[in-house]
């Protein structure tokens, strides 16, 4: 009697850890049995060791990575930085050159079962991300961040939104090496600026009434939804999104906005007819060099998404707003600390 194959699948939300050694390869190419064996000695006395007591559970080896399924997200990313603590500790003293280094990757999402195997894109994701994390590195996406306490948040540092291979939404990346050194382009946490690509695009966009128009020739930095009470107050609504671009890549084909300085760190423009919100522009320091547009007057705001929360300690009581973006408050961000003091005030 034959089986229906589609009925053997069954799709469920999990917990994904990827992981595999930085410059295996070469490991091999320069002694293949003296690497096995420290690879299976590092795997016996640590990695395995360590991931049975997290409660998880190896799916596939691949040569020298590794699938791994968490039941909780919590224990997925307290096993990863028990693992990268312990390879750090083994490696003191050994040769650069023949040191064993994970990168690892860990996402929530939907996967499809079949046996003991995973698929779909929760695998996926978890797989790019440790394509992206540096040797003792850590990569997680957003909506694993946004399930951790913050403690543990702050270890991970914000490396902006990442378009994955055959991922359709961009995925927010927060990072945590070992070795603090290594950090991704030693990057710092940046709420509004993400990870710049020159691709060359054509985005426009403008107010109610058309008077102000603009066009950006070149993908935005990133998109994020704010709370904060200027925000709210600019523009009339609870909250507002915004999309970041670089200064240069922006400029407007009729008319010019109206501005109005809200802070001694920016300014917020409108068009002086219809009132529309249009831009927030930085002006001091490195903040100069972008421009963020509001999502909501670019003709077609539904392909810019946004990847996080800002300014959450002004959320309305009443707005209730079910994602697993992350959420950051105004005065944990570092670059806004970084621009207040700069004129010597806190965050408001």
């Amino acid at each position: 009697m034959s089986t229906n194959h589609s009925t053997q699948l069954r799709r469920r939300l999990a917990t994904i850890l990827v992981a595999d050694i930085a410059g295996y390869s070469r490991l091999m190419s320069e002694n293949e049995e003296a690497t096995l064996l420290e690879m299976q000695k590092f795997r016996f006395s640590l990695v395995d060791p360590t991931i049975g007591q997290h409660h998880g559970r190896i799916i596939k080896t691949m040569g020298d990575g590794l699938l791994v399924e968490f039941a909780s997200v919590h224990d997925a990313v307290e096993c990863s930085l028990a693992v990268q603590r312990g390879m750090v500790d083994r490696m003191s003293g050994v040769p650069e050159h023949r040191q064993f280094r994970y990168r690892m990757g860990i996402n929530l999402g939907d996967v499809l079962s079949e046996g003991d195997d995973v698929y779909g894109d929760g695998v996926n994701i978890a797989a790019r991300l440790q394509e992206i994390a540096e040797p003792n590195g850590i990569a997680i996406s957003g909506v694993v961040l946004g399930q951790l306490d913050d403690e543990v948040q702050h270890t991970f540092a914000d490396i902006g939104a990442h378009e994955l291979k055959n991922i359709a939404r961009p995925v927010r990346v927060y990072h945590h090496c070992s070795q603090s050194q290594n950090k991704p382009g030693n990057v710092a946490f940046r709420p509004f600026i993400d990870v710049h690509d020159e691709k060359p695009m054509l985005i426009t966009g403008g107010c109610l009434c058309g008077g102000v128009r603009y066009q950006a020739t070149a993908k935005p930095l990133g998109s994020m939804l704010c709370h904060c009470s200027m925000c709210q107050r600019f523009s009339g609504a609870p909250i507002l999104g915004g999309t970041t671009f670089l200064t240069e890549a922006l400029s407007f084909t009729r008319g010019e906005p109206k501005y109005y300085t809200s802070s001694k760190i920016a300014r917020r423009g409108f068009c002086a007819n219809c009132g529309t919100a249009l831009v927030y522009r930085g002006t001091l320091g490195v903040w100069t060099k972008w421009i963020m547009i509001f999502t909501a007057s670019l003709d077609e705001p539904e392909k810019f998404p946004p990847t996080y929360h800002l300014g959450i300690e002004s959320t309305m009581p009443w707005l209730d707003i079910h994602d697993d973006l992350p959420r950051t408050m105004c005065k944990d961000s570092p670059s806004l600390v970084e621009a207040y003091r700069t004129v010597d005030e806190e965050v408001p």
